[in-house]
């Protein structure tokens, strides 16, 4: 009982988001570490199917078999539906823990759901082109979609409307969380790729004596390049989907305090 308690009181301790920017992302890194065993399992069967066919893709592209790679691309719109299901799945357990109570039923909600994660994903795609103002608001709706609309059974567009107040109202903080997200993630593509160069440059060969031109060959192609790169995409997207829940409270408490200050001065204001 007593851990219980305390295991409640720290969850509810991550929502206090306050100061730096990146409060948040050390909030998501704690929720991480004390539930490590209920979200790692939950991340491994929303991205198995996934990542099977990702690994096939970049066989197929590296080997030049464009017909095949056309095809992967069908099974890769299948595993990204059953991915988006159940990071969303994933998501309602961080949210369900963080406000100690059960949202609005997930089946019901996840067409929904879905649907604005392929309005979010299309905005990323297209909006890019446009400056990435569009892109920055998508991957936060895509990211929000879940909590968003386990909240309370609001109509879709209604809590669309909302959560765009929202992210407009944050967009520099959560801009330099974004841009955080993005250096870390620079330099961990970075540090892997330097240190499996010395690996097989310096240490094997030299300090080992064995033999790594196959070893040196095989690092050297684009097919392990894109699985490198698709590695570091895995450990970041498994943060930024527990992060992106604690981001949601954080924008929606900073919009909801600033309008009930401008309430509250409204009031006082009227008064004789």
């Amino acid at each position: 009982m007593t851990t219980g308690l305390k295991n409640q009181t720290a969850l509810a301790e991550l929502l206090e988001t306050q100061g730096a920017c990146t409060a948040s992302l050390d909030a998501a890194g704690e929720y991480i570490r004390m539930r490590i065993g209920r979200v790692l399992p939950l991340y491994v069967v929303a991205m198995l199917p996934f990542s099977v066919v990702m690994v096939v893709l970049i066989d197929a592209i590296n080997s030049e078999q464009r017909s095949f790679a056309s095809q992967c691309c069908v099974y890769l719109v299948a595993a990204t539906v059953w991915r988006w299901i159940w990071l969303a799945r994933l998501q309602q357990q961080v949210q369900e823990d963080l406000q100690a109570r059960r949202g609005a039923g997930f089946w019901s909600r996840i067409g929904q759901i879905l649907l604005l994660r392929l309005l979010g994903n299309g905005a990323i795609t297209w909006g890019s082109l446009l400056a990435g103002v569009p892109a920055f608001y998508g991957l936060f709706v895509g990211s929000f979609a879940t909590p968003l609309l386990l909240e309370n059974t609001d109509t879709t567009f209604t809590r669309l409307k909302h959560v765009l107040s929202w992210i407009h109202h944050s967009a520099w903080r959560l801009g330099k969380i974004v841009f955080a997200i993005t250096v870390v993630a620079v330099l961990l593509t970075v540090a892997i790729l330097v240190n499996q160069y010395i690996l097989g440059q310096v240490i094997l060969p030299t300090i080992l004596g064995m033999d790594t031109a196959d070893l040196n060959l095989t690092i050297q192609g684009w097919a392990w390049r894109l699985t490198v790169f698709y590695f570091v995409f895995l450990l970041i997207d498994a943060f930024w989907t527990v992060a992106a829940v604690i981001l949601y409270y954080d924008s929606q408490s900073r919009r909801m305090a600033t309008d009930l200050r401008i309430r509250l001065h409204n009031i006082t204001e009227a008064q004789p």
